[in-house]
């Protein structure tokens, strides 16, 4: 079963990583050059937004408290940084926690808006970088827990 759950939560990562990239190095490029390239980013955004954000961020949640139980590690041991594992999983829930602030940041609010002005298309397209970026901050942390910590 831990492999299971293990396999799951890479297959989400996969997808809200992959998602980002796919998103900033092939869909934006093409899109941008359509004449209905607004709506497009629109209908787009709202598609990834409900698998990625809503269905897969909460999933990586439940999957990854499944992984820390089947590896034993508790909360407390998070919180008190009990061993370099438990120290690295500390930032790597940290991290989480502000890549779904984000992504609920940048989907609920700027991505609505973005196509109203400058200033939300600015803010909207560098949250999704900063969120990219963090999101590779975890997956580098998750390799790290690979090697014990």
């Amino acid at each position: 079963m831990k492999e299971i759950i293990l396999t799951i939560h890479i297959l989400l990562a996969t997808l809200w990583i992959g998602g980002m990239l796919f998103m900033m190095f092939v869909l934006s490029p093409y899109v941008r050059s359509l004449p209905n390239s607004v709506e497009a980013f629109q209908r787009v955004g709202k598609r990834f937004s409900i698998i990625g954000t809503f269905i897969g961020l909460p999933a990586l949640l439940i999957t990854g408290i499944g992984n820390m139980h089947n590896l034993g590690i508790t909360f407390s041991d998070l919180f008190h940084r009990t061993s370099p594992y438990a120290s690295t999983l500390h930032d790597k829930v940290h991290l989480f926690l502000l890549t779904f602030i984000l992504a609920l940041i940048h989907d609920l609010y700027l991505g609505p808006r973005s196509h109203l002005n400058e200033k939300f298309r600015i803010l909207t397209r560098a949250i999704g970088v900063i969120n990219l970026i963090v999101g590779i901050l975890i997956v580098f942390l998750a390799a790290k827990l690979r090697f014990g910590g």
